[in-house]
């Protein structure tokens, strides 16, 4: 691929590609124009600039012969393949408030909850908890296969032969483990909800968008979106306000108590950080400690 291919393609992506990926990150990138020109002929269809703010996966829209908008979504050579699992929810979940697998269903107009409530944050809490409600299915029966919460936060109990920060790493997992096993609130995940994550769209008022597809408690599924929504606001003076908000309404709406919440927010948090101190040390920067806004 020539260099200015490469230098074409958003910041981020190439940042977080070169960071996790090294050498074959590199082939990736080069192989990328004859990957996308061979996926153009075997699905006749034509692929259109990357979106902006892709940063993990390279993301196009895309039109099909027949004039249908789609969207196309390369993976690089990550050590897991996660689109794989993604591929697995979408299907499961047959456009019942998440885009479709075709290549992928293109959602317009897809404006994010981030873009379309900043200023109004608060408002977008609303659409966030209905499309978690249409979303939010039980374990398919033949889920032996499919990722769970304990493969991820398991991944994180080597953190005491690292220099992450081991008071961190000890009271996250400690909640993880407590709070975990609870059948009843055992769901086939999302996994990556959050305000960039739900779109409007013209046949659902919203649809979740880019699933990592897991097995585990819906407590860490809205805590990543509270975490998110925290990232969102973290600079405003009534932050700890706002997210006392934003809990209430969770709270009410899954019925499950509001310091639960907390608790799964800052173990998610932790995890999140664990993944960035092992994935790109170099960009690390101590941020497990804005875990500790959950006051747990």
């Amino acid at each position: 691929m020539s260099k200015s291919f490469k230098e074409s393609l958003p910041h981020e992506l190439v940042t977080h590609i070169t960071a996790q990926c090294g050498t074959p990150g590199e082939e990736w990138f080069e192989a990328l124009p004859t990957i996308i020109k061979a996926l153009e002929r075997r699905w006749e269809i034509a692929v259109s600039e990357p979106f902006p703010s892709i940063e993990f996966n390279y993301v196009a829209g895309a039109v099909r012969h027949n004039g249908e908008d789609v969207v196309i979504k390369i993976s690089p050579p990550f050590e897991q393949i996660e689109i794989f699992d993604e591929a697995a929810y979408l299907k499961n979940r047959n456009g019942d408030g998440a885009i479709r697998l075709i290549l992928l269903e293109r959602a317009p107009p897809g404006k994010n909850l981030a873009e379309l409530f900043t200023g109004n944050e608060a408002d977008s809490l609303k659409p966030a908890i209905d499309t978690l409600r249409t979303i939010l299915r039980p374990p398919p029966s033949n889920s032996t296969e499919i990722v769970t919460l304990d493969d991820w936060f398991d991944g994180m109990r080597r953190y005491s032969s690292t220099a992450f920060p081991s008071d961190y790493g000890e009271r996250a997992l400690e909640i993880y483990d407590r709070l975990s096993k609870q059948p009843d609130r055992t769901f086939y995940l999302h996994g990556d909800y959050h305000p960039g994550n739900v779109v409007n769209a013209t046949r659902s008022p919203f649809l979740a968008i880019d699933p990592k597809g897991i097995i585990g408690h819906v407590g860490y599924e809205i805590a990543v979106f509270l975490n998110n929504y925290h990232w969102w606001q973290e600079k405003r003076p009534d932050v700890r306000e706002r997210l006392a908000t934003a809990l209430s309404k969770f709270a009410l709406a899954f019925n499950i108590s509001p310091f639960e919440l907390r608790q799964w927010a800052f173990a998610q948090m932790v995890l999140g950080a664990w993944w960035n101190f092992t994935d790109t040390p170099d960009l690390y920067d101590n941020e497990v400690v804005k875990a500790d806004i959950w006051d747990v």
